[in-house]
């Protein structure tokens, strides 16, 4: 397998005030293609921020991240955005679906961004995850569960490399967040990378690989079977 992502000597700081933050301190990474990985860690040790500096939606750091081959330092604005947009899924707490379109119309709108809208391939993803019965219901009239669900459709519209998940359980009660676990496994089977935070260890449970942020390091504390 090759990488998909790799992190070398990575820091993140914030000023606070006078004061510097130092939220990640040297950490060193890397997914490859076909992964299920899990980062726990408590509120505000910096799992979020990872993220975000993985996921291209921060890119204030010292070190080196490699995402599908690509070395971000070099990359322009435009580059990183189309990068994100192809090859990238994202899967938050809170679904962030717009109400004003059907659940069917939010799917497909990761394709349709990129020229490429087409409500078939879209309804095929809810018939691959039995979701076909809410396809053109609104938001409002759905359950959470079922519209974090369809978060995780829209964020395999495009066919991402890697899907990365911030706590996509945290809003969700036992019954739903197993659910939705599990489609996550269905996601990772089909070919898609994971990168899933979490604080939850039953959560993590279904990773192949399982690190730990604290203190700004990570240690990796379930690695993958050789």
């Amino acid at each position: 397998m090759d990488n998909i992502v790799k992190v070398e000597d990575l820091s993140k700081t914030y000023t606070q005030g006078h004061e510097q933050i130092l939220v990640l301190e040297n950490i060193n990474f890397e997914i490859k293609a076909g992964e299920f990985t899990a980062m726990l860690g408590p509120s505000g040790s910096g799992k979020s921020t990872f993220l975000n500096l993985i996921g291209l939606l921060d890119d204030c750091y010292s070190g080196a991240i490699t995402l599908f081959g690509n070395k971000l330092e070099v990359l322009s604005e435009t580059k990183k955005a189309e990068l994100r947009r192809r090859h990238i899924g994202f899967v938050f707490q809170f679904d962030s679906l717009l109400p004003e379109f059907t659940v069917l119309e939010n799917i497909d709108m990761p394709a349709k961004i990129i020229g490429k809208g087409d409500a078939g391939a879209s309804m095929a993803l809810l018939k691959r995850f039995g979701l076909e019965a809410i396809a053109h219901k609104f938001p409002m009239d759905i359950s959470g569960g079922e519209k974090q669900r369809s978060a995780i459709l829209r964020a395999l519209r495009n066919k991402p490399g890697l899907v990365i998940t911030d706590e996509p359980t945290g809003n969700l009660d036992k019954h739903n967040a197993r659910i939705v676990l599990e489609d996550l496994k269905k996601v990772n089977a089909n070919g898609a990378a994971v990168l899933m935070v979490t604080h939850n260890e039953e959560a993590a449970s279904y990773a192949d690989r399982v690190f730990h942020l604290s203190g700004g390091k990570l240690v990796e504390t379930r690695a993958r079977k050789i």
